[in-house]
């Protein structure tokens, strides 16, 4: 992990990072109880290592937005249908995460007297990473699943039109001794937050992540930023991008459809510009004990997880990671040693504190 501490960072402690998110947001007119959950979302993901999705948003994504009359700092949230098992939200174009952690919140509390419990939310905007509302559901012994659609930034198979999000899903379930399996993964090859991640450290692409406006493959991250993603699997067939496509689709559908929300054509390209209130989710979650004993079950997802981990490498390789392990590692070490935030980004919320009247003093010594 220590290969990330280099000059392009700048290291924080995890409460005065989120300290400082939630000050921010509350300046602009957040209540506090919100702002404390956007910004527990935000530095979670910084924790893990998913830079895309963290505090590197905080002004462009949120504050920005909140400031243009885009995202209603305090919204109108209210309950649009209910029933013992399942649970539609509307979200009153406010932040996501507030939304969306309560929102889980209350599904689980359903699955914890029904066995299981789907929800969804409408007129949301962006909730951050899919994996920490999943992931809530693993204390209580249950399946966590969470998903969104989102901004249109990903072109379907054989199509260079921008029609589909990034569309992730997420799954957390929970195990013994070994750290939970937490799979999180966008339905495009990569998240678009990764081609502007590139684009600040002037990296180039991979092949197959992305095409340009006239539907070309193309490594130039800013070329990109005005194309298109691709499904996960890459351009075409042969790879299985077809696959990555139905799985958007199927997340916009689940998220837009079914929640009477924006889907498809309705969702804004970023031609388009910010829109408000646009994006859905989807949550779901059921009790272990509702198949078997759960401490059983976590034990075998011990012995499930070790298999793979304990299997033989490939040459050149000397370990084999299971969904969501690097992630729990990271967390860890970052927690340890400081929330790594990357120079320009660090200086845009130096910035921004100016702007706000902040103080600006969380950096770790």
């Amino acid at each position: 992990m220590a290969d990330v501490m280099t000059s392009e960072y700048r290291l924080a402690t995890e409460g005065g990072l989120k300290e400082f998110v939630a000050a921010a947001l509350t300046k602009v007119g957040v209540p506090p109880e919100d702002a404390a959950i956007v910004a527990d979302v935000l530095v979670a993901a910084d924790l893990r290592g998913v830079e895309s999705h963290g505090v590197a948003r905080l002004e462009s994504y949120y504050v920005s937005r909140i400031r243009a009359g885009q995202i209603e700092a305090k919204p109108n949230v209210q309950t649009a249908r209910e029933t013992p098992t399942s649970l539609l939200v509307d979200a009153g174009n406010g932040l996501g995460h507030p939304a969306a952690k309560r929102t889980m919140e209350r599904i689980l509390d359903k699955a914890e007297q029904s066995g299981a419990a789907f929800g969804a939310v409408r007129n949301s905007n962006h909730f951050g990473i899919a994996g920490y509302y999943a992931m809530l559901a693993l204390d209580r012994d249950m399946i966590g699943i969470a998903s969104t659609n989102s901004v249109r930034y990903g072109a379907p198979t054989f199509g260079k039109d921008v029609l589909l999000g990034t569309n992730p899903l997420a799954f957390a379930i929970p195990a013994q001794k070994e750290p939970a399996f937490v799979l999180d993964f966008a339905t495009t090859t990569v998240p678009k937050g990764k081609l502007e991640v590139y684009n600040r450290k002037g990296k180039q692409l991979n092949p197959g992540w992305a095409i340009d406006a006239n539907g070309h493959e193309t490594l130039d991250p800013n070329v990109a930023l005005k194309g298109a993603l691709l499904p996960l699997g890459g351009y075409g067939v042969d790879n299985g991008g077809h696959k990555g496509y139905g799985l958007g689709l199927l997340v916009d559908i689940l998220c837009g459809v079914l929640s009477g929300g924006a889907f498809g054509n309705d969702l804004p390209a970023p031609s388009d510009g910010p829109l408000p209130g646009r994006i859905s989710h989807f949550f779901a979650a059921f009790k272990i004990d509702g198949f078997r004993d759960p401490a059983q079950f976590k034990a075998d997802m011990d012995t499930e997880l070790r298999a793979f981990k304990d299997s033989a490498k490939a040459p050149g390789h000397d370990r084999i990671y299971v969904a969501g392990e690097i992630e729990h590692e990271k967390t860890l070490y970052n927690r340890e040693h400081g929330v790594p935030v990357h120079v320009k980004v660090w200086d845009g919320l130096q910035k921004l504190a100016a702007d706000l009247d902040l103080p600006f003093d969380f950096e770790k010594t």
